[in-house]
């Protein structure tokens, strides 16, 4: 995945992988992903965003462990610690999704 550089990773915490259009990313990493939004009509994720999220997480050292490419972000205000979905258990994060973005 790339999104989360991860090619064994649970599929109960990732999600399934999916190759489109020359990337590779599990379901739960794309979604959980910050900065990154499902269109309205379609509710799939345009390739042009997922690759410049891919992009900027590149430049992100994940808070667990210490591998850049962290595309998640912490959602307390402040905090700019960065991690990798399947680091996030290990970390003790609490990663949740409620539906809406």
């Amino acid at each position: 995945c790339m999104l989360c550089h991860q090619t064994q990773a649970d599929t109960d915490i990732c999600g399934v992988k999916r190759m489109k259009f020359k990337l590779c990313v599990h379901t739960y990493c794309q979604i959980l992903a910050t900065g990154l939004y499902p269109q309205e009509d379609t509710g799939h994720f345009p390739v042009v965003d997922t690759r410049r999220i891919i992009r900027e997480a590149a430049n992100k050292s994940c808070f667990i462990c210490c591998k850049m490419g962290a595309s998640i972000t912490c959602c307390e205000t402040g905090c700019d610690r960065t991690f990798h979905l399947p680091c996030a258990p290990h970390g003790e994060c609490v990663t949740q999704y409620f539906g809406a973005y």
